[in-house]
């Protein structure tokens, strides 16, 4: 009988030698696939049934066990950070983790050893400091924010700031370096931490619908006919584009997290997340006005009765600007009509000249819109920037 436990105590011993165990899953390096069939992140073997790794970073996700690289035998668990070892994936929290697997109670420990840093973004752009999310400690993330004309920086928690000079690459940051320039605008922020690489970037506005492609589906998940923006995301514009009788909606960055509807009227306040879509009851060429900074839009029907509009021979100048706007044209022009986004209208006036002006310095700040008739009768309307 000693012989025996003598023997079996010999296998237990070389079998928790010669074992390898790894922890796969979103949570660390992914599940095995074709391109990375070994994704595993392999555990010191103790030699006494237990397994450890400590300080791994890891993302919020499922993760699991497994023997030698392969799925044979594999180890699993429902709660977090510790629990008895069961056929499910462990649902990681985002962390720096010390991990054990004991064998020998078939249990699993994850302790929590170190918080990721936090990245908050400050500066005299912004009303009130943006703080940054992430899932890896390294990868740092913030959604679409407005930004005013200042400068921004980069702060950590651990009390490092980041900035840029002179000798930093574009995009990149430096520890203690000058303020980072931003102008007014709408942006999202990405930071990589480890090679501190940022961006900010504006968002994409665009239009999606019957009227104007097709709502997004599994064989066509993003239809979006994307808007132009000059001014970093507070205005966008889309020009004589052809509507078809139907709806349509506004959503950022090709998805539905963010999406702008009305009632239905072609002009008026934005809304925002909404279940009312636009809807064009008459198809035609369009130039569409999307004013984020006021949560307004205007659609405009389009007049191509005339081509005293092509380019070169009409123009608005200054655009921007702070008092005035002139207007030249090569046929006379016989009215002018100035409306503000939600279709009121602020300004009229009868013309016949080839050349006039519109006065800006009692209009607030924002966007507005000018049609203009000529004596032919060829009607356009045009976008107005008073700074």
């Amino acid at each position: 009988m000693k012989k025996i436990l003598l023997f079996t105590t010999l296998i237990f011993s070389l079998s928790c030698f010669s074992q390898t165990i790894g922890i796969v899953g979103p949570a660390a390096n992914g599940w095995p696939d074709d391109d990375s069939p070994e994704p595993d992140i392999v555990l010191t073997n103790n030699g006494d049934g237990t397994h450890s790794i400590d300080g791994i970073t890891l993302n919020t996700g499922s993760a699991k066990f497994r023997e030698d690289l392969s799925w044979d035998v594999s180890y699993g668990g429902d709660d977090f950070p510790s629990g008895s070892i069961t056929a499910g994936n462990i649902p990681v929290q985002a962390g720096v983790y010390d991990i054990v697997l004991d064998l020998n109670n078939d249990t699993y420990t994850f302790t929590n050893v170190g918080e990721f840093q936090e990245i908050t973004i400050t500066g005299s752009a912004l009303e009130s400091p943006i703080t940054l999310s992430t899932a890896d400690g390294d990868l740092y993330e913030a959604p679409v924010s407005q930004f005013g004309t200042g400068t921004v920086l980069f702060t950590s928690s651990n009390g490092d700031v980041y900035g840029v000079n002179d000798d930093t690459p574009v995009n990149t940051l430096v520890l203690d370096g000058d303020p980072i320039p931003v102008e007014q605008g709408y942006y999202s922020v990405e930071l990589f931490l480890a090679n501190l690489d940022y961006s900010l970037t504006v968002p994409a506005i665009g239009l999606v619908g019957p009227a104007i492609s097709d709502w997004p589906d599994g064989e066509n998940p993003t239809p979006d006919v994307l808007m132009n923006t000059t001014d970093n995301g507070l205005t966008y514009i889309i020009e004589e584009v052809e509507l078809l009788e139907g709806e349509c909606k506004f959503r950022q960055n090709q998805s539905w997290d963010v999406n702008w509807g009305s009632s239905g009227e072609l002009s008026g306040d934005l809304v925002l997340n909404g279940s009312d879509n636009f809807l064009i009851t008459e198809a035609a060429p369009y130039t569409i006005f999307f004013d984020r900074l006021n949560g307004t839009y205007f659609f405009d029907f389009v007049d191509f009765s005339s081509s005293d509009f092509e380019r070169g021979n009409f123009s608005i100048y200054p655009n921007p600007t702070k008092n005035v706007w002139h207007l030249e044209s090569s046929a006379l022009i016989h009215s002018v009509e100035v409306f503000s986004v939600t279709g009121r209208l602020i300004q009229r006036k009868q013309v016949s000249e080839l050349q006039t002006q519109i006065d800006a310095n009692e209009l607030k700040s924002g966007i507005y819109m000018v049609k203009v008739e000529l004596n032919s009768g060829a009607q356009k309307t045009f976008k107005l920037i008073k700074q």
